[in-house]
Parts: structure tokens; sequence; C-alpha cells
């Protein structure tokens, strides 16, 4: 009787000390690929990802430190248009922003890229 006493005594008090599961943090993020003649914008919010396919126009890489820019790309999509991205050198290293354009098509609904204007993207060229 005792043992048993003793066991309802001890999940009673670890039924009081359990607690609530914290909310898992979700994924965030907003990649360039570039892959040959195509790319793909993608956006990742709170673990949901969307993506913009589209082809590549032009990309110019940069060498060196001498030069604030490191890499430009310019892409063209279906839903936003002409799109340009610029990777700038700074002394922490490198951060890619869409370039500010006058695209009236970023504002469309369907064009899942003007969510991510603000944001710092990762360029991640796969070309060969």
């Amino acid at each position: 009787m005792h043992h048993k006493l003793m066991t309802l005594l001890l999940l009673a008090l670890l039924a009081g000390c359990a607690q609530p599961q914290l909310e898992q943090p979700k994924a965030n993020g907003a990649y360039l690929v570039i892959e040959d003649g195509a790319a793909w914008a993608v956006l990742v919010s709170d673990g949901k990802r969307v993506a913009e396919a589209g082809r590549v126009l032009d990309v110019v890489k940069l060498p060196g430190q001498h030069s604030s820019i490191a890499a430009s790309y310019v892409i063209e999509t279906a839903n936003c248009g002409k799109l340009q991205w610029l990777t700038e050198r700074d002394e922490f290293g490198e951060i890619t922003r869409l370039a500010p354009s006058g695209n009236e098509q970023l504002a469309r609904p369907d064009c899942v890229i003007g969510n991510g204007l603000s944001r710092a993207w990762t360029a991640l060229d796969y070309s060969s």
C-alpha cells in the first residue's frame, strides 16, 4: 500500500510540473536560385514556400574587392516582369537585395516576389 501511495504522489508531483510544449520556430528566407538559363525567386515565410520561376537575362560578376557591387542578376518572370538583384560587398561580407525599380508588376497579386522587396536575399548560382 505504501508503494502505491508513493507512486501516486510522485505522479501527481510530475503532473504539476508538466509545461505546455513550446511552439517550434518556422523556416524563413528569401532565395534567388540561378541555374544556367533558369531562375527561381523563392520566399519562405513561416515554413511556407512560394516560388516564382523565370529565365535569366543577364549575370555580371565583378571579381575583387574594389567595387561595392559583387554581382548583378537580371531575370524575367511571367508574373513579375524584369527584375534585378544586386549583391553588395561591405566590411561584413556580401548581401543580396532586390534592386529598386519602377516595375508596377511587383504590386500585382500573382507576383509573389512583391512580398520580399525589403528582405535580404541569398543568391545561389549553380550555373556551370
